[in-house]
């Protein structure tokens, strides 16, 4: 049986295949329909779905039409067919009734199954320009630093200053 991960939610199930994914999660209390007009399930029922190849049902053509593509597929058109992790939109209950059902996030301290944010270069909210074990890995040649001793100058350098004064002098003598 697949095993179906909501992983904004922290809820993982293992459902029958061939079911759609809108109706798995209305059996759990979550909500993937952002409604067009309350209580009538029409408007967008956008989630994104990671898993192998062949996990959902192939795309239909009006989720086609609509620009399933990519990780985005329909709740209420793709069906189930093996393991998958399916992120949510956020806030499309209404404000005023009860929060969704959450679970408590998983800890890699303690589970060591739990998924893990990699190190890597991109921000985040603890390190805004990129972990520190990835972006600075100290491969840049150092910038020199002056002792007060005068660097040698190159050798066409050298044959152009000395050209300027003479110039210069011959100017104030005419």
């Amino acid at each position: 049986m697949p095993k179906v991960t909501f992983v904004n939610e922290h809820r993982t199930v293992e459902v029958e295949p061939g079911r759609l994914i809108s109706d798995v999660a209305n059996e759990l209390g979550i909500a993937v329909c952002r409604e067009a007009f309350v209580n009538t399930g029409i408007g967008n029922y956008t989630v994104w779905v990671k898993g192998e190849p062949g996990c959902v049902s192939p795309t239909t053509f009006i989720e086609k039409l609509l620009g399933a593509r990519g990780w985005k597929r329909y709740a209420n058109r793709a069906r189930i067919l093996g393991d998958m992790q399916v992120w949510t939109q956020q806030g499309l209950r209404d404000r005023l009734e009860s929060p969704r059902p959450v679970s408590p996030s998983p800890s890699p301290a303690t589970d060591k199954t739990a998924m893990r944010k990699p190190v890597d270069a991109a921000g985040t909210a603890a390190y805004p320009f990129g972990d520190p074990r990835e972006v600075g890995k100290g491969e840049r040649k150092p910038v020199p630093r002056t002792t007060g001793k005068a660097t040698p100058a190159k050798a066409g350098a050298k044959k152009g200053a000395a050209a300027e004064p003479e110039a210069e002098e011959s100017e104030e003598t005419e």
